[in-house]
């Protein structure tokens, strides 16, 4: 008897750990992700992105979005709190998100030309980014008398303006 329970206790080891084994393997049911729960919708109105990208790879690169401009979702779109009913990702409300549209063609342009531009193949060019301008602040402050400052105020050169003022010590001549 020893034996037999023995042998049924072996077997029902063997069943139990292939039936463990193959549940682990088994896919998630369509449509349920690892929280499962309703399924995710279709990502809609991607007009720079390709309409099948992955979520979590678009979600990754709206992080870096963030993180380079020192913006959180609601500087493009419309987010009251994680889960708010009211949040929309979709529209186009926000001026905001036409503007960071209208960058990420300008950067995909600049990174096209780069190489080139460069001698370099293109997995040896550096490429453009967002945080390159921007460096965390949404917009990009360039510094007097760098390339792309702005020409300082007339009558102030390098040494800004004369004393008294205007030009001439303010006095009308």
């Amino acid at each position: 008897m020893a034996r037999l329970s023995t042998a049924v206790l072996a077997i029902s080891s063997v069943v139990l750990a292939g039936s463990i084994t193959t549940f682990a393997q088994a896919p998630a049911p369509p449509g349920q992700g690892r929280a499962g729960g309703a399924p995710q919708p279709p990502l809609q109105n991607l007009q720079v992105f390709p309409k099948d990208m992955a979520r979590p790879q678009l979600v990754q690169i709206m992080q870096a979005f963030s993180a380079a401009l020192g913006v959180t979702c609601n500087h493009c779109h419309v987010f009251n709190g994680p889960g708010d009913a009211t949040n929309d990702f979709v529209g186009d409300t926000k001026p905001t998100k036409n503007m960071a549209r209208a960058m990420m063609r300008m950067v995909a342009d600049m990174n096209a030309k780069v190489p080139e531009a460069v001698g370099k193949p293109t997995d040896q060019a550096t490429r453009v980014t967002c945080a390159m301008c921007h460096r965390g602040a949404a917009t990009p402050l360039v510094a007097a008398g760098t390339p792309g400052a702005p020409p300082p105020p007339r009558g102030a050169g390098p040494g800004g303006p004369p004393p008294g003022g205007a030009p001439g010590g303010g006095r009308a001549n």
